[in-house]
């Protein structure tokens, strides 16, 4: 019996009215219909984007849901309710409450939107996996436009603890008539950022290393972005400090040249235009703040399938003991109750 399932399901309801929305009043009894060493549970984001279809997938492999998760208002980059729990500092949206959800060990996973970086942002901000999978056509069913007025229909991604998790749940959309024999021969490109001991990790693999250009605006990473994939069949690259000292937020940011300088140092990169460009991408936590390996590949149904196989290649756990321990291992933790201590 999996103990941490069983007492995350208790403890959600100290976040109701916080990160979560409303709990599953009958989420203990579905989670007894399953053999308990098989035992997981999931949120969802509290939006009609995420169709029926997506969430009876998870229900059908033994998934049982938990929770509605809260989000930002009206989808912002920053969700002014919610505090980062690492940082102290407002939570990255907009699928905030999936992410913290999933950090103190509520859910195994979450299935959140994403429309210019809100499941991977906030994933990145607090350390988790996340998984975007517009590349394979899991997208919502409503055209939106984004606070800096670019359309776009959002996509629809996965938020876990660890790469586990993660990965069993992104092998349930791994199309039947993907090219598996394509993967060694893929052309990668990363950034210049990397190690001796991430790149000898991908040495069978055609790689070749460029530097980080440092773009800011959505215009500008479209561009560069639509380039690299023109040449290239994947990118790996660094989120690096996301939310830390700025406020990744263009609603706030448009408010002069001092909000403006404050959204900047955000440091938001590429995650605020994968969706847009319909691209499949994982992140891989590091151990600094805020920080994560990113894993890009364009649209096409091989893209999943490229991204699993070269996180499975280059993953471990970075992250430091303090933190799984503090964080990510919450529902195991004694909590000090002078009610019930005699």
């Amino acid at each position: 019996m999996n103990i941490k399932i069983l007492s995350g399901i208790y403890r959600t309801n100290e976040f109701i009215g916080k990160s979560v929305k409303e709990q599953n009043p009958n989420v203990i009894l579905d989670l007894f219909k399953i053999d308990c060493k098989n035992w997981k549970t999931f949120g969802v984001k509290n939006t009609t984007q995420i169709d029926n279809s997506i969430i009876q997938i998870f229900l059908n492999n033994d998934y049982v849901w938990n929770t509605l998760d809260n989000y930002s208002d009206r989808g912002r980059a920053i969700d002014l309710k919610l505090i980062n729990p690492i940082s102290g500092k407002i939570m990255s949206g907009s699928s905030s409450g999936s992410a913290i959800n999933v950090l103190y060990g509520l859910n195994t996973i979450s299935i959140a939107t994403d429309g210019g970086g809100s499941v991977l942002a906030p994933a990145i901000s607090l350390n988790l996996y996340s998984i975007l999978l517009s590349g394979i056509g899991l997208k919502g069913n409503l055209k939106r436009k984004s606070t800096d007025n670019i359309d776009f229909v959002p996509g629809i991604g996965i938020i876990a603890q660890n790469f586990e998790d993660l990965f069993n749940a992104s092998k349930l959309f791994l199309k039947e008539n993907f090219n598996s024999d394509v993967s060694k021969k893929l052309n990668i490109l990363l950034t210049s950022e990397f190690d001796s001991g991430i790149i000898d990790k991908l040495k069978d693999y055609e790689l070749n290393i460029i530097e980080d250009k440092d773009l800011f605006s959505r215009e500008d990473l479209i561009l560069e972005l639509n380039n690299i994939f023109s040449s290239y069949d994947i990118f790996i690259y660094l989120e690096k400090d996301i939310d830390v000292e700025g406020i990744g937020d263009s609603v706030f940011g448009m408010m002069g040249e001092k909000a403006l300088y404050i959204q900047k140092k955000s440091n938001k990169k590429y995650i605020k235009v994968l969706n847009m460009l319909n691209c499949t991408a994982l992140t891989i936590p590091t151990g600094e703040l805020g920080t994560s390996i990113v894993i890009a590949a364009k649209e096409g149904n091989d893209g999943l399938y490229n991204i699993l196989e070269i996180a499975k290649a280059i993953n471990q756990e970075f992250r430091p003991k303090l933190f799984i321990d503090y964080f990510l291992d919450y529902p195991l933790k004694d909590k000090d109750n002078r009610l019930f201590k005699i």
